[in-house]
């Protein structure tokens, strides 16, 4: 009687697949629902990098993998028009993908020589959203205390001075009408910014007028405004860390050829 063929282990099956059709993957279209929309991924970007270790992979393969992902948010390092980025993601981004061309990949082969390579747990994830006047309003996703504790404050310190205004009369009227309520409302709106401040930082930019630029994830406020100001040389920050941007000469500018 001839002997069973040996089964092949899972861990094996799935590297020789791996290594049949692993390629540098490069964003094909976006999904109308999907997380790669929500931050603000575009077609074209290519996913170099998982916390910070290179990474090819089969494109149909791609999202599952991110699903089954141990330790998640993931930090992916995007190529995107000669430059690289990186974004936290909490599973799969919802895109369909293809392989990166020979140019890209020759194009990020360039880009990722000498990168440095930090600690996962040193970056924050960042949201820049910018007006028709290049001008950015830039904050990091992650708890601030002070939202919760001292809602009044964190607002003031913020600069949203409408939702402020509205806090302040609400603490008045309350305390006016009776301590014991001042109380319950301030601990109702204390609830309400722990759970909310980011979506209330979103929605003071947009009334003002500032849309969405970038999603990102750097490890300091300064490194977020180097970044952008890489993307685009003319955005300007409220409270810089980068200094003004560079002046065009108007001259140069009319006497070079379109």
């Amino acid at each position: 009687m001839a002997e069973a063929a040996p089964e092949t282990a899972p861990e094996t099956a799935n590297a020789q697949d791996m290594a049949e059709n692993a390629g540098l993957i490069s964003i094909l279209a976006i999904g109308r629902h999907s997380s790669g929309r929500d931050l603000r991924l575009k077609a074209e970007d290519v996913i170099t990098a998982i916390d910070g270790e290179p990474i090819t992979y089969d494109v149909d393969k791609f999202d599952n993998f991110l699903r089954d992902y141990q330790d998640l948010p993931a930090l992916l390092t995007i190529f995107r028009d000669g430059k690289l980025f990186d974004v936290f993601v909490n599973g799969p981004l919802g895109c369909s993908y293809k392989y990166a061309d020979e140019a890209k990949v020759t194009a990020v082969n360039l880009a990722m020589q000498g990168r440095e390579k930090k600690p996962k747990d040193s970056y924050y994830q960042y949201e820049a959203l910018r007006n028709i006047h290049r001008e950015v309003r830039l904050y990091s996703t992650r708890y601030e205390p002070m939202a919760t504790m001292l809602p009044a404050f964190w607002l003031l310190y913020r600069r949203m001075w409408e939702p402020l205004g509205v806090v302040v009369i609400t603490y008045a009227m309350s305390l006016f009408i009776q301590p014991a309520l001042f109380v319950l409302v301030y601990l109702l709106i204390s609830v309400y910014f722990h759970k909310a401040q980011t979506d209330m930082m979103r929605s003071h930019c947009l009334y003002h007028e500032y849309y969405f630029w970038m999603i990102f994830a750097a490890s300091s406020s300064k490194e977020a405004q180097q970044l952008l100001r890489v993307f685009d040389p003319k955005c300007q920050f409220e409270f810089s860390h980068v200094g003004p941007p560079e002046k065009t000469d108007s001259k140069a500018a009319a006497n070079s050829p379109a």
